[in-house]
Parts: structure tokens; C-alpha cells; sequence
């Protein structure tokens, strides 16, 4: 399983950060190319300022002297190194790493820096190479001054260009990363803001009862609508399916009861009528066993039809107790090989319709009579637990696994194929009206000890 939040989130920036990325580098490119030109026109411009400076303030008489005696030029060698420290008029930060030299065309030095080597730091070739000097590469102009036959040249650490490409660059990429989690923040809002419909839906789904076919209809973005439309058009099928069925459950079991009332009056009709033997006996007994089982079932149908076609409640303030014994009475006599224990406080109520909860009452306790052995105990009770009344019924049957409880609910599902007379929809219609009240219906099985069937109901 993926999150659409966390996919759209990542591929966002991820976008972003290779903009960025890809923004710095072109950025730092272009800036590099651009600091180049303008240092290399600098070198040149220099050149010529000191081939002028040459030219007008150097007399012949210094010229020669300077042949002679070359003069030095003391540079300071500045603590300050970086554009982000700061520098006084005299204390020129970039002072040491500039330097320049005069030659004469016989290869004479004339002038110097003293920041640099005495050595001519030139192949005596007109325009733009680099030398490594002392571990530093330096970008080196030379200039050929006719008018003076000398030869100029001004050279500049690459330190300097580099520092300045650096700064660029962190400034290029320092500001996105400052606001990186502002952005990041912004994004997962967003994001939260823009799947907010598809919650509210994932809200409304779940707050759907499993029994409301209705379609659904609430205001979504376009692009959930289809599915909206779709999964409408998935609940139409499933209630029109659903309401095929229960028509022909109903239908089945109408036209089932007619005549097996007939088949017990003839089989009323052929035990007096035939003589007494015990191959007879057995015949007539089985044809008698068949018929009630049957007319069980048909039973069955009957009211899961009728429980099926419910569309509201008659709620009202009903007593737990007189609803268990009224439920008792209704199978009395069949109920009296069975111990019983009861323990039910006359004082709790319980907000349901009298006559389906009592009808629930009357199954479980038909079914804890079915799977427990005869003279053994059957216990009932009654507790508040917060706002619901739980009503535990215990028997002391075989119990059941965990399978058979997940499956005990469903409709027609029988725990012995082979045994009991049961249709396999008791349990399913008590789970279904108990879910029709907002209450809860819970079997709860002892290995070779029984079954609890808890029926949980709000308390009034």
C-alpha cells in the first residue's frame, strides 16, 4: 500500500530540488564565465594603465637607472582574506594577491611586486595564460608596449575568481535551503487541504450502516465524482440483487407453508388410518421429523423477510428481566429438563423494541437448549457496563472454534451439517436486529465448556 500524500509530497520537491539544483549550477556557470571575462578585462585594463603610467612618468634617465636597479614595490600581506571580513583604505583586502611586472624587451626586469616571484612570471607572449607559482595557479597577462618596447604583466590569483564563484554559489543555494522547510511545510498543508474531500468521503463511508443501500451524495472535486458515480452504480446493483433475494426468500417460504401444512394433516390422517406396526412408526416418525424441520426453515424465512423489511425501530424503555422470562415462557414446557440460574437486577431498562428484542431472547435461549446436554445448567445474566446492558447467556455445550464464530453470523451456516434441525439463520437474524437497535452481539466459546452469547444494548 502507497500514500497518494506522500508520493505527491516527494515528487513536489523532489522537483524543487532539482529546479533549484539545476538553477544554482547554470546560475554558478554563467557567473563563472562572467567573473572570467570581467577579471581578464581588469588584467588587460591594469596593463595598460601602467603602460601609460610607463609612458608619462618615466623619464630616459629612469629608464635607464631602472635597467640598472630595478624598482620594487612593497605589498602589504593583508590578514584579510574574504569577502566576508572587512578591510581600511590602507589594508586593501585582494592587495597581496595581485601583482604586476615591467620588462624590457631585452628581458630586463624594470618594475616588480614584491608578492610575487623576481622571475618573470611570462613566456614573453602576448596575452592570457596561467602559471603555477609557490602551489598557486595564477592568471598571468602579458601586453607588448611598442611605443615603450616593454613588456607589461599583470597576474591575479585564482583564489580570488574562486572565492568569488563560491560565494555565488552558496548565496544561490543557501537562501532555498533556508526556506526549504517553510516550503515543506506549506506542501504537507496543502497537500492535507487537497485530500481533506477524500477523508470527509473515507468519513462518510465508514459512518454508513452495513444494511443502508442508499446511493451517495455529497459535494466532491471533480475528480472524485466518478468514483462517487461508480460506486453508485455498484450499490444500485448490490440493492437490487439484495432486494431479488429477499422477494424470493419471502416468495419461497409463502409458497412452502400452504403445503406443508397439508402434508401434516395427511400425515395426521394416515397414522390413524394406518394399522399400528413399528415399520410404520418409523415411517410415519420420519415423515413427521422432515415436515417440523421444514416448517422451521419456512419459519426462518418468514421472519427473515420480515426482519429484512424493518426501516425503523419502535424504541421504547423496555425491562431486561420481564423480557427474559416472558422469552422463557414461550418455551416452556420444552425448556424444563434444564437446570436454570439467573441473575438479572430488576433494575435495568434497556432502549429497545420489546417484541424483536424478545424475540432474540427466545432464539438463543432455543439454541442454548439445542447444543447443551439435558439436565446440565444454563446460566442467564445481566449487567450495565457504562451505556449498554450486556445479556450473557451460558451454556454447556461443546463450545465453538474460532472459525465457526466468524462464521456463525452468516446466514445459513450451520455449525454441524449433519446435525440439529436448525436452517443456519438464527444467529443471523438476532445479529441483524441487534445491529438494527446500535447494539452488539458477541459469542464468546469455554473448549468443551460451553458458549456465551452476549447482547449488548443501550442502556435507558
Amino acid at each position: 500500500m502507497y500514500s497518494l500524500r506522500l508520493m505527491l509530497t516527494t515528487l513536489m520537491l523532489t522537483g524543487i530540488a532539482l529546479s533549484v539544483g539545476l538553477s544554482s549550477w547554470m546560475s554558478t556557470r554563467d557567473a563563472s564565465e562572467q567573473i572570467e571575462e570581467l577579471f581578464d578585462a581588469q588584467m588587460m585594463q591594469t596593463a595598460k594603465m601602467l603602460e601609460l603610467f610607463y609612458q608619462h612618468g618615466i623619464t630616459a634617465s629612469d629608464a635607464q637607472a631602472l635597467t640598472e636597479q630595478a624598482q620594487v614595490f612593497h605589498v602589504e600581506n593583508s590578514d584579510v582574506d574574504t569577502f566576508a571580513e572587512q578591510a581600511d583604505a590602507l589594508q586593501l583586502s585582494y592587495e597581496h594577491k595581485l601583482a604586476f611586472q615591467i620588462w624590457s624587451d631585452k628581458g630586463e626586469p624594470l618594475i616588480l611586486s614584491d608578492n610575487i616571484t623576481a622571475q618573470p612570471i611570462t613566456e614573453f607572449v602576448a596575452g592570457y595564460h596561467q602559471k603555477i607559482l609557490a602551489d598557486e595557479l595564477w592568471h598571468v597577462f602579458s601586453y607588448y608596449s611598442k611605443d615603450n618596447r616593454v613588456w607589461i604583466v599583470t597576474a591575479q590569483q585564482d583564489e580570488v575568481r574562486q572565492e568569488l564563484v563560491s560565494q555565488i554559489m552558496h548565496n544561490a543555494v543557501s537562501a532555498p535551503l533556508m526556506i526549504a522547510p517553510v516550503v515543506l511545510l506549506a506542501m504537507l498543508l496543502l497537500s492535507y487541504w487537497l485530500f481533506k474531500p477524500l477523508k470527509a468521503f473515507e468519513q462518510r463511508l465508514n459512518q454508513r450502516s452495513p444494511h443502508d443501500v442508499t446511493p451517495i451524495s455529497m459535494p466532491l472535486p471533480s475528480e472524485l465524482l466518478p468514483v462517487q458515480t461508480a460506486l453508485n452504480l455498484y450499490i444500485n446493483r448490490f440493492a437490487n440483487a439484495l432486494a431479488r433475494e429477499r422477494r424470493f426468500s419471502a416468495d419461497a417460504a409463502h409458497e412452502l407453508k400452504t403445503p406443508l401444512s397439508v402434508i401434516k394433516l395427511h400425515q395426521d390422517g394416515l397414522a390413524e388410518l394406518i394399522p399400528p406396526s413399528q415399520q410404520a412408526k418409523l415411517h410415519l416418525a420420519a415423515i413427521n421429523s422432515g415436515v417440523t424441520r421444514l416448517s422451521h426453515t419456512v419459519e426462518q424465512l418468514l421472519l427473515l423477510a420480515r426482519v429484512d423489511s424493518i426501516e425503523e425501530l419502535t424504541l421504547g424503555r423496555s425491562h431486561v428481566q420481564t423480557m427474559v422470562e416472558e422469552a422463557l415462557n414461550q418455551l416452556m414446557p420444552g425448556i424444563t429438563d434444564f437446570e436454570w440460574a439467573m441473575a438479572i437486577p430488576s433494575d435495568l431498562y434497556v432502549a429497545a423494541d420489546h417484541f424483536y428484542i424478545e424475540l432474540v431472547l427466545k432464539n438463543l435461549l432455543e439454541n442454548a437448549c439445542k447444543y447443551s446436554p439435558k439436565e446440565s445448567l444454563i446460566r442467564i445474566s445481566a449487567t450495565r457496563n457504562a451505556k449498554y446492558i450486556d445479556i450473557g447467556i451460558t451454556d454447556n455445550g461443546q463450545g465453538m472454534t474460532p472459525e465457526q464464530i466468524a462464521n456463525a453470523v452468516e446466514r445459513f451456516y450451520r455449525v454441524n451439517e449433519n446435525e440439529g434441525t436448525g436452517a443456519g439463520l438464527g444467529l443471523s437474524i438476532c445479529h441483524h436486529i441487534v445491529e438494527l437497535h446500535r447494539g452488539k452481539l458477541t459469542l464468546t466459546s469455554r473448549p468443551q465448556a460451553g458458549l456465551t452469547v452476549t447482547v449488548s444494548l443501550p442502556a435507558a
